[in-house]
């Protein structure tokens, strides 16, 4: 017993300051996103904001989502492959047309209905940097420092697999 008490002072730290690691690595990652109307209508009106340098994951073809970031960042991914939809303009209405033709099956957020859905991108402030136009309703953006964007791609689950959750299957 006496051992153990003689190691507990520095399990309690070692807890606290892996606590802390974990709180300040925390404090890089933005709020997400927001939906909002706005950001939709956006994207199916073909409006391309020339303050924003445009990415998208997922095959060309099919994306999972587009994103615009203000030109202040630079993005570090190998995932998002950036895009000037000035120059290419057709693609976006072709992302627009084809992702309304899509089943909800084809790894839509269940409440988005087979839609793809706009939103806001939001920095650990809570400050506007870009938007989101995807099929999935969630993202996570790492802001590491010096305008630099880690932007996690929107993965999706295959049909195949079954994930499990504290007991839940989620499909």
């Amino acid at each position: 017993m006496h051992r153990f008490l003689s190691v507990l002072p520095f399990l309690i730290f070692a807890l606290i300051l892996s606590g802390c690691t974990h709180t300040l690595r925390n404090q890089n990652l933005g709020q997400g996103i927001r939906e909002h109307h706005e950001v939709t209508a956006k994207y199916r009106n073909l409006i391309i904001d020339p303050n924003y340098h445009y990415y998208y994951a997922g095959p060309k073809s099919n994306p999972d989502a587009v994103m615009g970031l203000d030109k202040v960042f630079t993005v570090q991914s190998k995932f998002w492959h950036q895009i000037d939809l000035d120059m290419n303009k057709e693609q976006l209405e072709y992302w627009v047309r084809w992702g309304d033709r899509q089943s909800v099956d084809e790894g839509f957020a269940a409440r988005y209905g087979g839609r793809y859905q706009g939103a806001y991108i939001l920095d650990p402030e809570g400050k506007v940097v870009g938007d989101w136009w995807s099929k999935k309703d969630w993202g996570i953006f790492e802001f590491p420092g010096d305008n630099l964007i880690i932007p996690h791609p929107p993965r999706y689950i295959d049909r195949g697999t079954r994930l499990k959750i504290d007991g839940y299957k989620i499909n």
